[in-house]
């Protein structure tokens, strides 16, 4: 049962971004065709649409940091 509850848990990655001189961090992952960015105190999704998660994911985070949500 284990080895099928892993199956479905989604691989993340960490990305981390500056701002004005401070580093964010957060974790982004990749369900379907939806980017996840998530911080300890928000997060944000959006669609892939063949755009690289990684870079993408940085500039959710980054978006998350000047909202305050990172």
């Amino acid at each position: 049962m284990s080895d099928l509850k892993e199956s479905f848990r989604q691989q993340r990655y960490l990305v981390r971004c500056e701002v004005d001189g401070t580093t964010y961090q957060g974790n982004y992952w990749v369900a379907g065709m939806i980017l996840v960015v998530s911080t300890s105190k928000g997060g944000a999704s959006t669609q892939l649409a063949n755009r690289s998660p990684e870079k993408l994911a940085m500039k959710l985070l980054q978006k998350l940091a000047s909202e305050g949500r990172a």
